[in-house]
């Protein structure tokens, strides 16, 4: 009988659907409803807007160390690494779920199982990295979009088990997606190591400074995301008042969330004939722009029905970005700063420093401004990191002009 090769395309694209599947329910239960279950442990909205802050920050000091470390030791499986951190949030999420807490051990908690989540968003768009690097043809787009359909999904059924039951619930299905993902993540084969990359002539020191001084392009990338994010965070993190104020309830923002994230596996289904008709950098500009619009939009809905039709500009906005960031900020580094570009990339969105930055602004401002009027705030940040996105597509392209006439 033929043995079957590990590193078939179409089975490690497989594994690696199932393991964003099973990811993505986990982290919909530990993150998606952070209003709802910290506002269920009786946290003010000026509270939950400063915790969500911590874990952002926390997630960027803690994903820059792991990312350097895993650079610079590519002998340690990356599987191995993301292992340590699923078992790190188990243990947070047991203990909320156990152990009554007072509320700064909760906040402490909370944000060391969150941010340990949150790194591993990055982590696994790493991996799949490291067998393109290797030299396997596997698709990412797919893949991915088999998480953001399982996080729609997942939503919507918490949504409703919410309202059924409590938040109380989150807890346990997050300890159990947990588990899953580490069986299916070691299910994966290791991955082939890439070419090594060219020696810096000048002996340049293999930095987070030296990279981005060398790479104007990834530096406008990263603020795009970071002025980006930070408007379209508090989006997120205030969804339940956006559905509270026209009458909706937990079930209705559930649906609303499934709306959000399902509407993305149809353009990431797409995302391989897409590429070859648009260029990456472009489709940047308009995810940029279409995140934007969504703000606007989601801040003037005056219904249930009208806030469901503007959550349905995601399937522009992060159904391009999910993808396309990911391969845009792979295709601009060297394969020894792959995974460093990865989470820089994540720690720079609404799960960064956007984020931090965000949450910040929006604790500060909601209750004297209002949510209506921070939204507006938010509109015009979008705005201001679509046109930096804008930039960062021409900078890129005047450097590939450029290579190719020096070619």
């Amino acid at each position: 009988m033929k043995q079957r090769d590990p590193y078939d395309p179409l089975r490690i694209e497989a594994i690696y659907g199932g393991m964003q599947g099973i990811y993505w329910a986990g982290a919909c239960a530990m993150t998606a409803f952070t209003a709802v279950y910290l506002g269920w442990q009786g946290f003010s909205d000026a509270q939950i807007g400063y915790t969500a802050s911590l874990i952002y920050f926390a997630t960027i000091t803690l994903s820059l160390a792991l990312s350097s470390f895993s650079d610079k030791h590519p002998q340690l499986p990356l599987r191995r690494l993301m292992t340590t951190l699923f078992l790190i949030a188990f243990f947070a999420a047991a203990v909320l779920h156990f152990v009554k807490l007072p509320i700064l051990l909760m906040v402490a908690a909370y944000t060391l199982g969150c941010c340990t989540d949150n790194c591993l968003g990055s982590l696994t768009s790493a991996l799949m990295m490291q067998y393109l690097n290797g030299g396997i043809p596997v698709r990412y787009g797919w893949p991915r979009g088999v998480g953001s359909i399982v996080y729609a999904i997942v939503a919507f059924v918490l949504g409703i088990l919410m309202d059924t039951y409590s938040p109380g619930v989150l807890m346990p299905v997050f300890l159990l997606m947990d588990v899953l993902a580490i069986c299916v993540l070691w299910c994966m084969p290791k991955p082939p190591q890439p070419k090594a990359p060219p020696r810096r002539e000048n002996g340049e020191k293999d930095s987070y400074f030296a990279m981005l001084r060398r790479n104007p392009t990834l530096v406008l990338l990263l603020l795009a995301c970071i002025i980006s994010g930070m408007g379209s965070c508090p989006v997120s993190t205030y969804r339940i008042r956006l559905v509270e104020r026209l009458g909706g309830s937990a079930s209705q923002m559930g649906l609303m969330v499934f709306l959000d994230a399902g509407i993305e596996l149809p353009m990431m289904i797409l995302s391989a004939r897409l590429l070859r008709k648009v260029k990456v950098e472009t489709l940047l500009c308009v995810s940029f722009l279409a995140s934007a619009i969504k703000v606007l939009l989601l801040n003037l809905a005056g219904s249930m029905t009208v806030l469901y039709l503007a959550t349905l500009m995601n399937f522009f906005s992060f159904g391009i970005y999910g993808f396309a960031s990911v391969l845009f900020a792979n295709a601009i580094v060297a394969p020894n700063e792959a995974v460093r570009s990865q989470s820089l990339l994540s720690l720079c969105y609404t799960s960064g420093l956007g984020g931090i930055l965000g949450n910040l602004l929006s604790g500060a401002l909601i209750d004297r401004m209002g949510l209506t009027n921070l939204l507006f705030l938010d509109f015009g940040l979008c705005v201001v990191g679509a046109a930096i996105m804008l930039w960062c597509r021409n900078t890129y392209q005047r450097q590939k002009q450029k290579e190719t006439a020096a070619g």
